[in-house]
């Protein structure tokens, strides 16, 4: 008789943790402070150190990588070292600094509208659709991550 109790005990609390887990599951998950893009419809754009690599082999630092003062770009190439945070989109298109484009418009910005003007001055160029870069599809991320 005591192991029967000692059962439905067992499993009484075993339930109630359960029940106590998918409840405060949420709350552990769902961080949105470090979410760069918390509703966004696809993943991240898979742009990889390859692809950074081949932009240096066709495009000066500065044409992607900026600092504006009074409408000039005055970052210094010397300031792009390797690991350094400030030269991250995000070091300047945050909630908290005084920048007026936000992070994911400037990614956009930046990125596709240089893919349009070289496809306008029929020069070779990267992807501008959503699904060129933001692929739904895990297998072509994986892909893409491997060559």
């Amino acid at each position: 008789m005591l192991s029967e109790h000692r059962k439905i005990t067992g499993c009484a609390a075993l339930l109630v943790l359960a029940v106590l887990l998918l409840i405060g599951l949420p709350v552990f998950s769902a961080d949105t402070e470090d979410e760069p893009f918390p509703d966004r419809q696809r993943p991240p754009s898979n742009f990889y150190a390859d692809q950074h690599d081949q932009h240096m082999e066709s495009q000066e630092c500065k044409a992607c990588h900026h600092r504006y003062e009074d409408g000039e770009n005055v970052l210094e190439e010397s300031d792009l070292e390797e690991g350094s945070p400030g030269i991250l989109c995000a070091s300047c298109h945050n909630d908290s600094s005084k920048s007026k484009i936000d992070l994911q418009k400037a990614f956009h910005r930046q990125c596709m509208g240089c893919h349009d003007r070289l496809s306008k001055k029929g020069e070779k160029t990267g992807p501008s659709l959503c699904g060129e870069c933001h692929s739904r599809h895990k297998k072509d991320n994986e892909e893409e991550e491997e060559e």
